[in-house]
């Protein structure tokens, strides 16, 4: 299998991952249902997954340098798929939130893993097609993730829904079982770089900075896209489902298109001539929502904000690459991950707080600047330092 075939193995591990929560998700409430389950427990069962998240990234990445590649996503894959399975069978509150916590753990695990193995295998001049290859999987991974949801729950009810989310991660290993993505199972992940010598950025800031754009980027998505962008969609801008549908499909097919585009740019060496006017986009978009009161204009911002935040998704495993070496990537993808994570728990509650306190315009405006401002704190920290005689 070639390098392009291999990565998108690869990408496909961390999608299908994510397929096992995003298909099922939606369907809790339909099996809180079904079960007779408070509904009020919902918030305890999503919670669980996502602790178990948080819980997992920082070791699991950090225990890539001790364990064969291939041998410890296989078995986090596994672990995710069995638990996943069972977790339509049960009908106890607490079972559930224990499984759901060990899906979390299992999940976070594989995610991290997976991204950690594309940053050090990818070659140094492949790895802007790499991550755009991760970001387009991602999102098809997604759209198949709603369509083969809502299809089970229609057709068999929502406790099947568990056991077929399971199905794409076990395809995947079958296919690695006879295609092995052998370039990243050898990736140098617990050993030092082959060629040691100088780093391109690596100031002590970069890493706080790629926290910091983790941070604020998955806090963009889950305040806003998930959270207020539906409300404000339609309050003010005048969609209605249907139509806030077709903006959000409309963004992730602008950005399906630009990504080969963006792979190509940031393989020839671009960085902060996309970050910061991604940056940019994305905070003019987001400020502007509570300002557009027609259809299309809503639908423009939505797609400017989707195509900025992908854009800026695909750099920060690519600069990862640039300055460490391939030994530290499991670590600095968990730290990058448990911040992201941290910014979509905290995300929704503070948007909402803020938009009771001071309005939708405020809300829309922190999350505009604060998406501006992590973008442009990295785009400071890959400003190279200048060499001195003593640093020789």
């Amino acid at each position: 299998m070639k390098f392009t075939g291999q990565t998108v193995l690869i990408c496909a591990f961390v999608g299908t991952a994510q397929m096992t929560w995003g298909v099922t998700v939606p369907v809790l409430p339909v099996l809180l249902d079904d079960y007779g389950i408070a509904i009020g427990l919902l918030g305890p069962i999503v919670t669980a997954f996502a602790v178990g998240r948080v819980i997992a990234n920082v070791p699991a990445g950090l225990a890539l340098r001790r364990f064969p590649p291939r041998a410890y996503l296989w078995s986090m894959m596994l672990g995710l798929a069995a638990v996943t399975a069972l977790t339509g069978l049960v009908s106890s509150p607490a079972a559930l939130i224990g499984l759901r916590l060990v899906a979390g753990v299992f999940g976070g695990a594989a995610v991290t893993i997976g991204f950690a193995l594309l940053v050090a295998g990818a070659p140094a001049g492949r790895r802007g097609s790499a991550m755009a290859t991760a970001t387009v999987v991602q999102m098809s991974a997604g759209a198949a993730g709603a369509l083969l949801g809502g299809s089970v729950v229609g057709l068999v009810g929502p406790a099947w829904t568990f056991p077929v989310a399971a199905v794409p991660a076990l395809v995947c290993l079958l296919v690695d079982a006879v295609r092995p993505a052998a370039l990243y199972w050898s990736a140098p992940v617990a050993r030092p770089a082959a060629v040691p010598g100088p780093r391109r950025y690596g100031r002590p800031g970069l890493l706080v900075a790629l926290c910091a754009l983790s941070f604020a980027t998955f806090l963009v998505r889950f305040a806003g896209e998930q959270s207020l962008v539906p409300v404000l969609a339609y309050d003010s801008g005048g969609l209605t489902p249907f139509t806030l549908g077709v903006a959000t499909a409309a963004g992730t097919v602008a950005s399906l298109a630009a990504m080969p585009l963006i792979g190509r740019w940031v393989d020839r060496g671009a960085r902060n001539t996309l970050l910061i006017p991604a940056g940019i986009l994305g905070a003019l978009a987001l400020a502007a929502l509570p300002l557009l009161h027609v259809p299309a204009g809503f639908t423009a911002a939505i797609v400017g904000y989707s195509l900025a935040t992908s854009v800026i998704g695909v750099l920060p495993g690519v600069v990862t690459g640039d300055a460490y070496p391939a030994d530290a990537a499991g670590g600095v993808i968990g730290l990058t991950r448990t911040a992201g994570d941290i910014g979509a728990a905290v995300g929704p509650i503070m948007v909402f707080a803020v938009a009771d306190v001071a309005g939708a315009e405020a809300a829309c405006a922190v999350l505009g600047g604060l998406f501006l401002a992590a973008a442009a704190a990295l785009a400071v920290a890959l400003i190279p330092r200048p060499v001195t005689v003593e640093a020789i």
